[in-house]
């Protein structure tokens, strides 16, 4: 189980092929998504049985009743847990019939993949809990289109909201996504498609500017301990606040304390 932030959190699931028979009944004790990316499944959950393959997923609400089996082999699936305000943020309190099994399309199969990837790469938890924020949204999005459109208050101006999100990070960059939709009254995915939509940027990819800028300015004021430079501006360490340099400006810290200071 990988911790992305805040009660968000993702895991791998590899089940074996333990063949067509049902498994004993497990309670849910979290809400959360599953989305396969390579074989099948049988679901039965609250007394409703469907197929899951990879082309599907299913909604995992706290308290369902399920048991699964396998009859064509295993699968390899993807865990999400997020917090059931953020759930209930998206769906505005819009119930799904049943947690059968959904398809995803292609688009929420290569966020799903991203993902994956990304995680595997190493990327930042600020990026990887914000994708999952934004795979789960849409997923839900697809499945209540009209409850969530009619559940909604009058929409925030996107520039304002994006305004309000940057002076939060402005002051905090490490505000959990959590906390700017809550300043918003909107739920994290909302929050997260409109500030991209309106920079071109994803939030965990300004906040990686900012914590930058930061550190040219230290650079510029004669800080030349980069170690404790990555932690006064927010990195995780050195080698964090090196990549993230490189990528914004091409040159490296060492390169820049050169250039920069006085």
């Amino acid at each position: 189980m990988l911790v992305l932030c805040t009660e968000v959190m993702a895991a791998e699931v590899r089940c074996r092929h333990e063949g067509p028979r049902w498994s004993q009944t497990e309670s849910a004790d979290r809400f959360g998504m599953v989305l396969v990316r390579s074989g099948l499944f049988r679901l039965e959950v609250d007394g409703t049985e469907g197929v899951v393959d990879a082309c599907a997923g299913y909604v995992q609400r706290p308290g369902s009743e399920q048991r699964f089996a396998h009859p064509a082999g295993g699968d390899v699936c993807t865990f999400l847990s997020l917090p059931t305000s953020e759930y209930e943020a998206v769906t505005r309190g819009a119930v799904l019939s049943a947690d059968v099994p959904v398809l995803t399309t292609p688009a929420v199969d290569l966020r799903h993949r991203a993902l994956v990837a990304r995680s595997h790469a190493g990327a930042e938890p600020d990026e990887l809990a914000e994708r999952a924020v934004v795979l789960v949204g849409s997923v839900l999005a697809g499945l209540l289109p009209d409850a969530i459109a009619a559940g909604f208050p009058a929409p925030m101006p996107a520039r304002r909201l994006v305004d309000d999100v940057r002076q939060v990070l402005s002051e905090d960059p490490g505000a959990p996504l959590q906390e700017l939709a809550g300043a918003a009254g909107l739920s994290s995915y909302h929050v997260s498609r409109v500030f991209r939509r309106t920079t071109g940027v994803t939030i965990s990819a300004f906040r990686s500017r900012l914590r930058v800028r930061r550190a040219l300015e230290q650079l510029a004021g004669g800080q030349r301990d980069l170690a404790r430079l990555a932690a006064e501006t927010g990195f995780a360490d050195q080698a964090h606040l090196t990549r993230s340099v490189r990528r914004e400006t091409g040159s490296t810290p060492a390169a820049l304390r050169t250039l920069l200071g006085p």
